[in-house]
């Protein structure tokens, strides 16, 4: 057999074929490496390959063609076929030979993470998850066009049918979706497939049920190929009847041995079958996810509104293969997918609203809830094509929360204070209310005596304009109680809030007057007033504790009074070297303030020191005020500076704040989108950018050239 590989091998490169083959794979390689690497900076190499995987389609014909049928059409076949090489040994060979040179351009394609990470942090566990998806994949085209190249002694005929193979397991999952197909013809064309398991490695999923599935293949076609040359070998033997039935018997077997194997692998449950390697894990549950499910005792049916096999996308894939986690994780948990084609009143079964393709319904016992696809990902217009982009998903999120609602006894509530030209809650912040299941309601004192019985919390957000004196009663009175208020301040409008802040001073947290400035660089960014707090690691705020975890722009600073019978929760804090600008109490001289580009100093009347931004004082009765310097915290946009993490401090405040019976309920933050691109110089393209799409290939090409001629002349 070494000496078949041998001869195979060497066959390539004395003459065109396997310099071609080369060149030509690695110069499409390149230019997509240049484009999505190189010039707009994407650190993965998952795009690269995924775009020169088309090409494979033209060049495994031409390396294979000739591999046996030549040999069969020139008649040295029957010098290989009386060697005393068995017939498997030859196939073996010939494959090895296939694979050593598919081998060298998986080499260089491998060495491709090591040039990103010059330019800065490229994660090595997600491209080379894509690179083993490459191999096998290219591996598995080279055997099934060896397969092609034994049944032939017709070159061209061995080369067309290896791309009418190949172009069938590239197109099946596109020919399912488009044609609709279900049953018998969907289920054979799975079988057929070749993009949907490479496109699993190069999002970043290490399956071993698609390890599996291209082995199978590969032994397949190596056997099957092995069967062939044997029936042939043996045409005059006067044993040819026993050695057709006996090839017969091993194909058969062969084939129900892949199928069972296959079979048994789509029992081996996710958890163990399939590892995220994602450098955000999109689709590994979190530990409080994972904590939720274990203790649950009901059946929960989640229904996907889609065809499975129709969900292509990216985001659709995240979306299945997170839903396949919550199946695997518990075994309360089935996923079932609803064709909307075939089945277009299912969803009325549970709400009278329209929901688009891909929503989940989530369902329980005789309750239901409904998540619309928008609520599923984050999205944001992109300036440049001014069309939608998927920038988070929220997925598990939002399903998180809904199995958590049909099994909550009591659900709580939040009353929104109105009435005082408050702020609006932005829609990341109300969902995140949301998904603690959590109902949220207004309250208006000028229509209520009193905070109502059934409020959980109290939220003041970023009041214009001041609270009455009955207003402060009526809130002090709640807190006393046992109460708990969340207080966000506007710092333009704050110094003429005199009874808001005597409410805050009543229960031991006193408001600077004037707007904190940082002089201390690791604690803003851009503007001495965009604040990056340290957050201190409490119950309320462990998940984000650290510094450059929050961004508070725009705040005032908080203080203890140190009451008596009161206790304190610091979150968040300056460094001590930070200014409270007091002369800056007036809004137009706030606003003025703001917009100066100039150093911050501290002048005659500003207190300088460490200063809270925000802080949760505790009385005798665990009546609770929760204030935040900050109102601008809460808005969509400075959340997205800082990905979702000023979401997640919400989140764990409101977590807090819940009576005890409720804290099973959790918000799980969004995953964003890895956006980070990498910052690759003009030279640095150029080099990078010539040498992997023009130079090598091109090389490779000229040397394959120079070595026929050579050949040629001797």
């Amino acid at each position: 057999m070494k000496a078949i590989f041998k001869r195979e091998f060497l066959s390539f490169f004395r003459g065109i074929t396997g310099w071609l083959f080369l060149g030509l794979n690695l110069v499409v390689y390149g230019l997509y490496f240049t484009v999505y690497n190189l010039m707009q900076g994407i650190p993965s190499i998952a795009y690269a390959i995924n775009g020169m995987s088309f090409i494979f389609l033209i060049t495994v014909p031409i390396l294979t063609m000739r591999v046996f049928a030549a040999e069969r059409r020139d008649k040295t076949d029957q010098l290989t076929m009386t060697s005393p090489v068995g017939v498997g040994g030859i196939v073996l060979g010939k494959f090895l030979a296939l694979a050593c040179c598919f081998a060298i351009v998986v080499a260089f394609i491998a060495a491709s993470p090591f040039i990103l990470r010059i330019y800065g942090t490229v994660s090595l566990k997600e491209s080379f998850t894509s690179v083993l998806g490459l191999l096998l994949y290219g591996l598995t085209l080279l055997a099934v066009g060896l397969f092609a190249s034994a049944l032939t002694p017709n070159v061209i005929v061995s080369a067309v049918v290896s791309f009418g193979l190949i172009f069938l397991g590239y197109i099946s999952s596109s020919l399912v979706s488009a044609l609709s197909l279900s049953g018998v013809p969907a289920k054979i064309l799975g079988w057929y497939d070749f993009t949907t398991p490479l496109s699993d490695f190069l999002s970043g999923s290490l399956s071993l049920k698609n390890i599996v599935y291209f082995l199978t293949v590969i032994v397949l076609c190596l056997v099957l190929a092995t069967q062939i040359i044997l029936k042939r070998r043996y045409t005059i033997s006067k044993k040819r009847l026993t050695v057709s039935a006996f090839s017969l018997v091993t194909i058969i077997a062969v084939i129900a041995a892949a199928i069972v194997g296959n079979f048994a692998m789509t029992k081996v449950p996710d958890k163990y079958a399939v590892h995220d390697m994602t450098k955000r894990k999109y689709y590994t549950l979190s530990d409080k996810t994972k904590n939720i499910l274990s203790k649950l005792d009901k059946d929960v049916t989640i229904y996907c509104l889609a065809k499975k096999s129709s969900l292509t996308y990216d985001y659709e894939v995240t979306l299945k293969k997170t839903l396949d986690n919550y199946a695997a994780d518990s075994d309360y948990v089935t996923v079932k997918y609803v064709d909307t084609t075939k089945n277009p009143t299912f969803a009325s079964k549970y709400t009278d609203s329209e929901l688009s393709s891909g929503s989940l319904i989530v369902v329980s016992g005789n309750r239901s809830r409904t998540i619309d696809t928008s609520d599923l990902y984050e999205t944001q217009v992109d300036s440049s094509t001014y069309s939608q982009q998927v920038t988070g998903y929220d997925i598990e999120g939002q399903v998180t929360s809904a199995i958590n609602y049909l099994n909550a006894k009591n659900l709580e509530k939040i009353y929104l204070l109105s009435g005082h030209d408050e702020m609006s809650l932005s829609s990341t912040f109300t969902k995140t209310l949301t998904k603690l299941n959590a109902q949220t309601a207004t309250l208006n004192f000028l229509k209520a005596d009193s905070v109502p019985e059934d409020a959980a919390a109290v939220i003041i957000f970023g009041a214009q304009s001041d609270l009455s004196k009955n207003d402060v009663e009526k809130l002090d009175n709640y807190v006393s109680g046992g109460g708990k208020v969340f207080v966000a301040l506007d710092v333009i409008k704050n110094s003429g809030l005199k009874n808001l802040n005597r409410f805050l001073t009543d229960n031991g947290i006193k408001a600077t007057s004037g707007i904190v400035a940082e002089t201390n660089e690791n604690y803003y960014t851009q503007n001495q007033y965009y604040l990056l707090p340290k957050v201190n690691s409490t119950k309320a705020s462990a998940d984000v504790s650290g510094t450059l975890q929050v961004f508070m722009p725009f705040s005032v600073g908080l203080t203890k009074t140190n009451a008596s019978g009161i206790n304190y929760l610091n979150l968040a804090v300056t460094s001590d070297k930070a200014i409270a600008k007091n002369s800056l109490s007036d809004s137009n001289a706030l606003q003025k303030a703001v917009s100066d580009t100039g150093t911050v100093k501290k002048e005659d009347g500003d207190a300088q020191g460490q200063f809270s931004l925000g802080l949760i004082s505790i009385n005798k009765k665990k009546g609770e005020v929760v204030a935040f310097g900050s109102a601008y915290t809460f808005s969509d946009e400075e959340n997205q500076m800082v990905s979702g993490k000023n979401a997640t401090l919400f989140s764990n405040v409101f977590s807090y704040l819940l009576p005890d019976d409720s804290k099973n309920s959790v918000s799980i933050p969004v995953k964003s989108i890895d956006s980070t691109t990498l910052t690759i110089n003009a030279s640095g393209i150029k080099i990078f950018g010539f040498l992997t799409g023009l130079i090598l290939p091109l090389a490779l090409i000229v040397c394959g050239i120079v070595v026929c001629i050579v050949r040629r002349k001797r």
